[in-house]
């Protein structure tokens, strides 16, 4: 074998067993952070209970993050419950990064979404907000919505979704220009979303070297948490951009604040994701070389949010 190809192997096996982005799976119990994660907080040394309330904070910041996608991938139900149609990543993309391979997965995701709320402590809203680009008014009858798409929904290999985790899009309250960069939306679910952590909007601008992560459905996932960010850039009114490890799918995830965990932006565009190397598709920023993720600024938007009606 040649050198060049020894280490075209050896990179290929790195990546696909230690990865080649941030995005991790949190675990849905227990107290020790992900080794990806430990660096959420600039590589601070969290003593164990320290760790265990950073935990606990980051799952509630997933909680009222959503996946968007088309009501004819449901599939049928079943005790109550839908079977998503979906398929293992490894069968859509072929990811020189194997963690999620195996993975179910939504290749026709229209992206992710997540609950805001005038008054987010009382933990109850049909407001969800999105990129505009993610819904187009003619595909919002036949959009569904549902918070509940993560790994515990998975069992065998299938992706189970109780119906009253289902929602639907009633109704677009409002969404910017459609030549407006900032690319944002707001909709009303069908009903409340009731019980659900509903983090705040940020109302001070997010600052330069700021920590930052997002929560979303990459790739048409379950949902996945990618830290280990700064924001980069803010010199523009409108959006920000944080070397963030986002994918097609994740269009319209919250962008929090790593330390208070209010939600400071919108993603709704980066540059090309992934790209063939070493025989399958690698991730094109895992050399840190990409200039960041577009996020559009929430107080764009924070102002249409409805107040409750009592």
């Amino acid at each position: 074998m040649s050198s060049r190809a020894l280490t075209s192997a050896l990179l290929r096996r790195m990546v696909s067993v230690h990865g080649s982005n941030d995005l991790v799976n949190l675990p849905e119990c227990g107290d020790a952070l992900p080794p990806r994660l430990g660096v959420l907080l600039g590589n601070l040394d969290l003593e164990a209970r320290q760790a265990a309330d950073y935990l606990r904070e980051l799952r509630a910041d997933e909680e009222g993050v959503a996946i968007l996608f088309d009501r004819a991938e449901l599939g049928e139900v079943e005790g109550g419950r839908y079977r998503l149609r979906t398929k293992p990543l490894r069968e859509h993309f072929d990811l020189c990064d194997h963690r999620f391979a195996r993975e179910p997965c939504l290749p026709g995701a229209r992206g992710s979404g997540f609950l805001v709320a005038r008054f987010p402590q009382r933990r109850r809203s049909r407001w969800l907000v999105t990129a505009s680009h993610c819904v187009d008014p003619a595909q919002l009858a036949n959009t569904v919505v549902t918070f509940a798409f993560d790994l515990e929904a998975v069992q065998d290999d299938a992706v189970w979704i109780p119906v009253d985790e289902v929602y639907e899009l009633r109704a677009e309250l409002v969404r910017c220009a459609d030549d407006d960069p900032a690319d944002w939306a707001i909709f009303e679910l069908d009903r409340e979303v009731v019980g659900r952590t509903i983090r705040p909007l940020a109302t001070e601008p997010v600052a330069a070297r700021r920590p930052v992560h997002i929560a979303g459905h990459p790739l048409g996932l379950p949902r996945k948490l990618a830290g280990n960010a700064v924001v980069r850039d803010t010199a523009a009114a409108d959006h920000f951009k944080a070397n963030l490890d986002a994918y097609g799918g994740n269009s319209g995830s919250p962008i929090f604040d790593s330390e208070t965990h209010a939600i400071v932006g919108l993603l709704v565009s980066g540059q090309e994701d992934l790209m063939p190397s070493l025989g399958c598709k690698l991730d094109q920023c895992m050399l840190d070389q990409c200039p960041g993720e577009t996020c559009t600024r929430v107080a764009l938007f924070a102002d249409y949010i409805p107040y409750p009606e009592s």
